[in-house]
Formats: structure tokens, sequence, C-alpha cells
């Protein structure tokens, strides 16, 4: 081929700008494209790999210096510290959070000191803002109160930051673990926080996972709970991603608990063992098909699947014992339904061990007209207690529980020995009472019957306090009931049940915490929403 001089010239500079032209593609495409793509990867990449990312070598850090310092390239805003206004109430004190909205609140395992997540907020735009989540402690008894600044997030629909700010647990009195949004870069980073009370210290542990913070809000991560094992070396998270996952502390190592649990479901169930840390989760009440996950063997499996008939899983009040309820077919009248609740009407109780296997099998024949289900647990006597009704209508005709009886239930024979019911409890030792209660109203959600069993003469005593709030304090001989209702707690005791010896009224202050929270040297808590700022409410009842 013939090519001349002025050829060859044109032929150069035509590969010269092919080159430049490739080049300057290559850097747009990496510039503009991998990050919306990688972010897409990392999300798959986290449910792929099975495991989330352990911050190594983790480095404490004050979350607002932190976005400031890092995230240069972003708007910046400064709330200022956090006011608290103070006011005296009758046989209390309460705190206003300026601007300020309960997230959340926890006690310490020692019941000295109450928790709050606090946000506030602040819309540079329409959708784009600031969201600052405070943490509030206050020791009631001591008058001690810290604030300190645990998240701090900018971008665009800040309710799902905010949603996905929970508290994990308690690692100790002075320690917990909580999740929160950060900001790095153009990415919003969903991690696992450690916050040292003692230090006013937070410590980073492990990533999730990451998105750009100007994703639609579909498409944003809700981490909808969080709940820490007892053995505090797994944590169970549920999220819009992933559903309900178990994730190793120790290693990031994650296994998803619940197929299809990303989407919270109107009628679903879901309960954490106290003691052993397995979950159990259903999409539907009362049914046979509820998934059990064990993190600490990685197993999950339906043990429930053989009965032909309905399932209602529940645990004692204090989380030390599973079981369920159980009939033997699914007939229409095997529940009673109101308007706004569903109550199973069983023929026996299936006690079950850590790991979901049946321990003792309580029940009644299947032609029986009365009905059988778990009404309380003692552990020291190793023993359940059940309560024997009918299904009834009252002269309202509404349906309820019409009690027959109550029994003991001994877990190692298996027998089921009547008790006799009495009017007047007297000399009992509170040593050998047990207490248990029953929804019996299918009208009210509060429709509660209490029981206290006293196991040296197999008596019982039944009150009728219509709400599920109990607060029994053993040391105290002292038990608490929360009239919901009316704003009022009752004292009374667990020897004498049958008489009140104080009643409290909190009728002028509006709370919207349906429960009580409870701390050391009987103090109580509750907190109200209000457009300027929520008030934190502490009385004391005695």
């Amino acid at each position: 081929m013939n090519i001349t001089k002025k050829t060859a010239g044109l032929y150069w500079k035509l590969a010269v700008a092919i080159t430049v032209l490739c080049v300057a593609s290559l850097i747009v495409w990496r510039t503009h494209v991998p990050q919306s793509r990688l972010t897409q990867l990392s999300a798959a990449d986290a449910q792929k790999n099975g495991s989330a990312k352990m911050i190594a070598m983790p480095v404490s850090y004050q979350v607002v210096e932190d976005y400031e310092s890092s995230n240069g390239n972003l708007p910046q805003h400064q709330f200022g510290p956090l006011q608290l206004n103070k006011a005296k109430v009758n046989r209390g004190v309460q705190y206003q959070a300026n601007q300020g909205h309960v997230l959340g609140e926890f006690a310490s395992p020692d019941g000295l000191r109450m928790v709050y997540f606090i946000q506030r907020q602040q819309l540079q735009q329409e959708q784009s803002g600031w969201a600052q989540v405070d943490m509030v402690a206050y020791e009631p008894q001591s008058q001690q109160m810290m604030i300190e600044p645990i998240g701090f997030t900018y971008g665009d629909h800040l309710e799902s930051a905010l949603q996905s700010t929970t508290m994990c647990g308690y690692l100790s009195n002075e320690t917990f673990l909580y999740t929160t949004v950060r900001n790095e870069d153009e990415m919003w980073v969903y991690r696992v926080n450690q916050y040292d009370l003692a230090h006013k210290k937070v410590t980073p542990l492990m990533e999730l996972y990451r998105v750009p913070y100007t994703s639609a809000a579909g498409e944003l991560p809700v981490i909808y709970s969080t709940q820490l094992t007892p053995d505090k070396k797994h944590l169970f998270v549920r999220d819009s991603i992933n559903g309900i996952t178990a994730y190793s502390l120790e290693t990031g190592e994650k296994k998803q608990a619940a197929p299809g649990s990303n989407e919270i479901k109107p009628d679903e169930y879901f309960e954490l063992r106290a003691d052993g840390g397995a979950a159990v989760y259903g999409t539907a009440r009362y049914q046979n098909d509820l998934w059990w996950f064990d993190p600490a063997a990685g197993t999950a499996r339906q043990p429930f699947t053989a009965e032909q008939g309905l399932v209602d899983v529940g645990a004692d009040a204090k989380g030390n014992l599973m079981y369920y309820n159980f009939t033997y077919d699914r007939a229409a009248d095997n529940w009673m339904t109101g308007e706004t609740q569903k109550l199973l009407l069983p023929k026996g109780v299936q006690v079950m061990d850590a790991q979901g296997n049946p321990v003792k099998r309580f029940s009644l024949p299947k032609e029986s007209k009365e009905r059988l289900e778990f009404g309380g647990y003692s552990e020291s006597k190793k023993a359940v207690l059940l309560h024997k009704f009918a299904a009834a209508v009252n002269n309202n005709g509404q349906p309820f529980k019409k009690t027959d009886s109550w029994l003991l239930g001994d877990l190692t024979t298996g027998s089921m020995t009547p008790l006799n019911k009495v009017d007047v409890p007297d000399s009992w030792d509170k040593k050998d009472v047990v207490f248990g209660n029953v929804t019996v109203n299918v009208a009210a959600v509060s429709a509660e019957q209490q029981v206290f069993v006293n196991t040296a003469d197999n008596t019982y005593y039944m009150c009728r306090w219509k709400t599920k709030l109990v607060r029994l304090l053993d040391e105290d001989d002292t038990v608490l009931y929360q009239d919901e209702q009316n704003k009022r707690i009752y004292v009374s005791s667990l020897t004498r049940p049958d008489l009140v010896v104080a009643a409290l009224s909190y009728k002028k202050y509006n709370w919207d915490n349906q429960r009580f929270s409870w701390l050391n040297g009987h103090w109580i808590t509750r907190s109200q929403k209000l457009p300027e700022g929520d008030k934190m409410y502490f009385f004391q009842w005695n």
C-alpha cells in the first residue's frame, strides 16, 4: 500500500483521536456508571456472600465531628446541643425535648437508668435535609443525665434513616449496640455501632450495606427492628432487603431466618426466645408452618407442621419457657372473633424446650366441650398453669371465655392437678405463689384476668383487672396493675392479691406509649408526643 507522508500524518492523527476518545469514554464510565452499579452489586453481594463487613481495627469517634470532617462535599448544618426543659410534676419530674422527638426508650439491665433516642430534623428542600439522633440517659434516683449525639445523617427521605436507627440491646449496664445510617461520600452506610456510656464513645462494629442517599424512597433499605441474642454473640436484624436475618457479631456471617419476612404482614407472628436466642416467625396467626431459627446452630426448620389443627405460639412473661396452644382440627368454632382481635379456643398446651422440641403435652379429649390454654409458668416449681374454660356469650352479646377451673401441670410427670378456688387468700408465703393471666374477652385487647396460685395447698385466687400490664416485684411482695383506660396504677401484693394498698392517678397527663417502663427505686416512666417537642415523665409510685 502506498502511503504518502501527508496520508501517514492523517492516519496518525486519526489513531490518536480514537485513543483519546476511548480513554475519555473509559474515564466517564468509571466516573459515572459504576457508583450505582457497585452499590447494586454491594447490596446483591451482601445477600450472596453470606456475611456483613466487620470493621477492622475500629476507632471511636464523635458522630457530628465525623460528618463534618468526612463529608466536606455535602451541605453542612449544626443542630447545637439538645435542650431539655425541666418541670416538676406530682411525685416526679418531666423533661421536654425542644424540637426533639422520641424514637424509643430502653431501660438498662440493672434498672437504674432510662435511655432515650431523640431525633431532630432540619429540611433543606422538600425531601433532603439533616437528621441528628441524640442519646439521653437519665437516672431518676441520682438525677444524673447524659446527652450525647449517636447519629447524624444527610440525604433524601430521612424517615428511612431514622426508622433504621434502632436499639439492638445491652452488652452490659454501660454499653449497648445500635444501628445507624452514616454518610460516606454519596452513600448511606448502614452500620452497627457500640456506645459506651462510661466513656461517651461511639465505636463502629459492622457494616450491613450501603446505598446512594439519593435513591428513591422505595429503594432505600429500612431496618424495622433489631434484637441482640442473650449470648450476645448474634444479632437479629429485620429489614426490607433480607427480612429476618441473624448476624454473627464475631465474624459478620449472616444467615436468613425466614424467607419472605422482608415485608411486615398484619397478622404475622414473631418471637425471640429470651433464654436461647431462637426466633420464631410465621406469616399468619394460628398456622402450623411457623419457622424456628437457631442462630448458634445455624438451623431453620418448621417443627409444628405435624399438628393437624391450629397453633398459637407464645412465651411466659419472663421469656423462660415457650409453648403453643393447639386444636385438633381447623374448624371455625376453634376461635372467637371481635372487632380488633381473634382468640383461639384450644384443646391443649404443648410445652417446648430451647430447640423447639416437645417436652410435655397437656390436653383435653377431642369431644370435650371445655377448652384448655396456657396461663403461666413457675420455673422453681417446674409447673405450668392451665386455664380450663368454655366459650360463652355475656349479657351484651359478646363472646368471652367462661372460667371452669385452673389446673397445675407438672412438667416432670405430665399430670394435671385441679386447684381449689378461694375468695380470701390468707397466710400465703410468696415463695409458694405462682402468677398467671389470660385474655378472656374478645371485645377488648386489655380484657385480661389474673390468677394467683398457692402451690402449698393447691388453691387459687382470681382477679379481674382489665389490663395486660402487670408488674411483679417478688422481693417487695408487690404487684402493680396499670389501668390504661383510667390512667391509674393500683398496688397490691402476691400474698394478699385481694387487697389494694394504694391507687395512683395520672389522669391529667396524656401520654402516647401504651406501656409504663419500670426502673429501680419504684420509678415509672412514660412519654408524650407533642409538635414542639416530646415530654418524658418520671414518677415515683412509693
